[in-house]
């Protein structure tokens, strides 16, 4: 299963001058409710393209059901993560670009009205900018040449994924003329939410450890009653189901690509018991280590 985890604020780009890469992410086989994007933000824009199955992203806190078809687009700073919404395989595309990809080499007094406050995060477009079973439309178009440009990567591809980007968000901008002009889906992100992003990077570097619910709740400055609620409004997950399920991806990792004993990499994520962790890996991943590493 790929899982793109180099997205946690250090996305690796093409280059300064055009930060912007595609991700072509896989998830198969696959059990509903299990975790094909790991939760994580960034500086920079996303434009998830779904090709193959279902699942529920949820971004700020927002769940949005997608089928082949749908396209979203994460803003600037906003935590997201995926869950497959059935047993079937997954495939998506995750293009991400910073807002520099939109700028005006010169003074332009019509960017910086129309497009300026979009790429700078003071105005927001809905996330679900395409929907599935829709005509094919400009917006559409402009996201779909600029991932054939990108897999094609032929002369001067750098420069026409730029023009893209900027055909999208002025056709964007002229559908949404201001952030009172959009639906509620582009509204505010859940106030606090804020305050998770050091704790979501310490579950990431510190998953093999004991994370109680009291502990993390201390990180945020919050009652465990409030933190537990906010959590799972934010993630569609408990806080102890987000770190297992955290504990099981990197296991499943572990299994294919290394040769460690099934007890060492029970150790290893934070299950000292093996066959607890076992009991834990099924339920997450609906096999058994044994039967994961046979694959």
């Amino acid at each position: 299963m790929t899982y793109p985890r180099e997205l946690w604020e250090n996305t690796q780009f093409h280059g300064e001058e055009y930060p912007f890469y595609c991700f072509r992410n896989r998830a198969a086989p696959v059990r509903a409710g299990q975790q094909v994007l790991w939760m994580h933000w960034h500086v920079h824009f996303e434009l998830i393209v779904m090709l193959k199955g279902e699942a529920v992203f949820h971004i700020e806190s927002r769940p949005y059901d997608t089928k082949p078809g749908d396209i979203l687009l994460v803003p600037s700073g906003g935590l997201h993560v995926g869950y497959a919404a059935t047993d079937e395989p997954i495939e998506f595309f995750a293009l991400v670009f910073n807002g520099s990809m939109l700028e005006s080499s010169a003074h332009d007094r019509l960017h910086a009205r129309l497009l300026a406050p979009y790429a700078t995060g003071q105005a927001r477009f809905p996330v679900h900018i395409a929907k599935r079973g829709e005509a094919g439309g400009p917006i559409r178009e402009c996201v779909e040449r600029a991932i054939e440009e990108f897999e094609g990567r032929q002369r001067g591809y750098e420069l026409t994924i730029k023009s893209y980007l900027i055909l999208l968000f002025a056709y964007l901008a002229r559908q949404h003329p201001s952030p009172l002009a959009a639906d509620d889906s582009a509204a505010a992100p859940v106030r606090g939410t804020e305050r998770f992003k050091p704790l979501l990077r310490y579950v990431e570097e510190h998953y093999d450890e004991r994370i109680s619910v009291e502990d993390a709740a201390r990180q945020v400055n919050l009652n465990p009653y409030h933190f537990c609620k906010l959590f799972k409004k934010m993630t569609g997950r408990t806080f102890v189901d987000y770190v297992n399920r955290h504990r099981m991806n990197e296991a499943e990792r572990l299994l294919r690509d290394t040769d460690l004993s099934i007890t060492e990499i029970a150790e290893r994520v934070g299950c000292g018991n093996s066959n607890y962790f076992t009991k834990l890996f099924k339920r997450h991943m609906g096999t058994t280590p044994s039967q994961a590493r046979g694959r």
